[in-house]
C-alpha cells in the first residue's frame, strides 16, 4: 500500500480592491494538520495537509481551504492528535465556521505556465470576498461566507454550464 501526502503549495488569498490579500490566519499558521481523504485506487491512502493554528489542547483552527477533504472549511476547528512520528492528524470537526467550500477544476490548457484562469475567477468572485487556495493551475478551492454562498454557487453553476470548468461542493452535510 502506498501513501500520498497532498500538501497545499500556497497560502489562502483573495483579491481586495484589485490587490492580492493573504488571509491573516494563513499568513501565520505555524502547523500542518493532516486529514485522511478518500483513498486512491489499488489500496493507496491519501492525506491532505492543511495549515492551522493551535486553539487549545488537542485543537486547531484550519487556515486553509480544503481541496480534497469534504465537510471541512476555512476557519473550522478540529480535534487533533499527534502521531508517533510527530505530525498532527485531524480526528473530527469540533466547530463549523459556517463557510462553504467549492472545488474548481479547469480543463486542459496548452500552456499551464501562462494559465491565468484561476486569477480570472478570483477577479470575478472578488465582489463576494471569496478566499482561494490554489492547489495547481487547474485545481482551485474557493471559500465563501454563508451570506454569499448561494450567489457564488449560482455564478459557478452558470460558468460550468458554459464548459469553462467543472466544480463541486465541499459541504456534504448541512452547516
Amino acid at each position: 500500500m502506498t501513501t500520498s501526502y497532498l500538501e497545499h503549495p500556497a497560502r489562502v488569498t483573495r483579491l481586495r480592491d484589485g490587490a492580492v490579500e493573504v488571509h491573516p490566519e494563513a499568513a501565520t499558521a505555524p502547523q500542518t494538520v493532516w486529514v485522511a481523504v478518500y483513498p486512491g485506487g489499488d489500496g493507496e491512502a491519501a492525506w491532505e495537509g492543511l495549515r492551522a493554528h493551535p486553539s487549545g489542547e488537542g485543537r486547531a483552527v484550519l487556515a486553509a481551504v480544503p481541496v480534497f477533504a469534504y465537510d471541512l472549511h476555512l476557519g473550522d476547528e478540529v480535534e487533533v492528535v499527534a502521531t508517533v512520528e510527530g505530525p498532527l492528524v485531524a480526528v473530527r470537526p469540533l466547530r463549523d465556521a459556517g463557510r462553504h467550500t467549492y472545488r474548481v477544476w479547469f480543463p486542459d490548457w496548452p500552456d499551464l505556465e501562462r494559465d491565468e484562469r484561476a486569477q480570472e475567477l478570483q477577479a470575478e468572485l472578488e465582489r463576494f470576498g471569496c478566499w482561494f487556495d490554489v492547489y495547481s493551475p487547474r485545481l482551485v478551492a474557493v471559500s465563501a461566507e454563508p451570506d454569499v454562498a448561494g450567489a457564488v454557487a449560482e455564478h459557478l453553476d452558470d460558468q460550468e454550464r458554459t464548459g469553462r470548468f467543472i466544480y463541486e461542493v465541499g459541504r456534504q452535510t448541512p452547516g
